[in-house]
């Protein structure tokens, strides 16, 4: 039988745990920042605070995302991290740091196997491109790693109005390409924002970096190797 994904022209990928990943580890790097500003918490207590407010701030979907509403979320996000914690007496000053530190290329790191993959990909003609929820951050982060350059295609939800898992945003992306639904593959970390929305436009989806349950059905891929085989591509060729 043949490949299905034979048919792909372009591959769009998920950022956030999927190509990068904080470094050295998001609770680390608020230790990192809340120390400059006289406050000094272990960074496992922080790391374990950011995931609980991470988990419940987006059980809820945006309506709609710009920069400023962004920044908010963000401002909402770190609060609610510190909560019942010591926080800085000047918050805002802190928090301009933290949110200016998460820019930097220098706190975020590729996935093993990424570039390699990416590298394959194009090499065989295929389109490579981003579609993420995120800030303007994203860019200039993009611009500090090995990823800048490698890229067709960079779609940010706060710059386009919309973010995943809203079909509005993958729609976008097709139409910059102007490619089949059939010839597009999204590769992401998370079955509601990434796989699902997918599916319903008739995408190919790969979840990588499995964090959750995965149900019956749902391509899975331990790494980008994985990536390459469905692909029947070699990462380093």
């Amino acid at each position: 039988m043949e490949n299905p994904l034979k048919q792909i022209k372009g591959v769009y990928f998920d950022v956030g745990g999927t190509l990068l990943h904080p470094h050295p580890s998001v609770g680390e790097i608020y230790a990192l920042v809340l120390r400059r500003w006289g406050v000094d918490l272990p960074a496992e207590m922080l790391q374990a605070a950011f995931r609980g407010s991470w988990s419940h701030l987006t059980r809820t979907p945006k309506d709609f995302t710009n920069e400023e509403t962004e920044k908010e979320w963000w401002r909402k996000l770190v609060r609610m991290t510190l909560e019942a914690r010591e926080s800085p007496k000047d918050f805002e000053g802190f928090f301009d740091d933290l949110y200016v530190s998460f820019s930097s290329a220098e706190y975020w790191r590729l996935h093993d196997g990424a570039l390699d993959c990416i590298h394959a990909l194009r090499r065989a003609g295929l389109k490579t491109g981003i579609i993420s929820n995120w800030d303007h951050r994203l860019r200039s982060i993009l611009a500090g790693t090995p990823l800048c350059g490698v890229m067709d295609e960079v779609i940010i939800s706060s710059e386009v109005g919309c973010e995943k898992p809203d079909l509005r945003i993958f729609a976008e992306a097709a139409r910059r390409w102007d490619f089949e639904p059939a010839e597009l593959l999204y590769i992401g970390d998370s079955v509601h924002h990434d796989i699902e929305p997918c599916r319903k436009l008739g995408w190919s989806a790969v979840l990588i970096h499995p964090h959750e349950p995965v149900q019956a059905g749902v391509s899975v891929v331990r790494n980008f190797e994985g990536v390459c085989r469905l692909l029947g591509l070699h990462a380093g060729e």
